[in-house]
This record gives structure tokens, C-alpha cells and sequence, in this order.
């Protein structure tokens, strides 16, 4: 995967954690609490500007009460 799919990637998938994060009604501080990250990580994820691990997809997964397979789901 070049770098540009790889940024676009993981700007979707900002876009799209935000969505669901909205719909349940939680804020990035009651995500990053939930799923055990700092504020900071949420928001970085949210724009698209921090490439993150498996367990920290599973953890937000847990925290939405999603599975991982939800959440990947773009």
C-alpha cells in the first residue's frame, strides 16, 4: 500500500470512529476512558494522524461495544 492510501486509510477511518463515537453519544474523553487511551490518542486517531495497534482497535471496539470487524466496517 503506498503512502497516500495509507493516510487517505487512515483518514477514513477517523472519520469514520467519529461517527460512531457521535452516535453513541460520547465525547473523546468518554472513549479514551472506556477504552483505557489517553484524549490525545483518540484525537490523533480521529484525524487521521496516528497509526494504531490492533489492541488499541480492540479496546475502542470493546468501548463502542462493537467488534473489531464493526468497527473496521467503512
Amino acid at each position: 500500500m503506498e503512502s497516500t492510501s495509507k493516510k487517505d486509510f487512515l483518514k477514513t477511518f477517523g472519520r469514520h470512529l467519529k461517527r460512531l463515537r457521535v452516535e453513541r453519544g460520547l465525547t473523546q474523553a468518554n472513549l479514551a476512558f472506556e477504552a483505557g487511551l489517553s484524549e490525545s490518542q483518540v484525537q490523533r486517531i480521529e484525524y487521521g494522524n496516528h497509526n494504531f495497534s490492533i489492541m488499541t482497535l480492540l479496546a475502542m471496539a470493546r468501548a463502542l461495544e462493537l467488534s473489531p470487524g464493526q468497527l473496521l466496517d467503512l
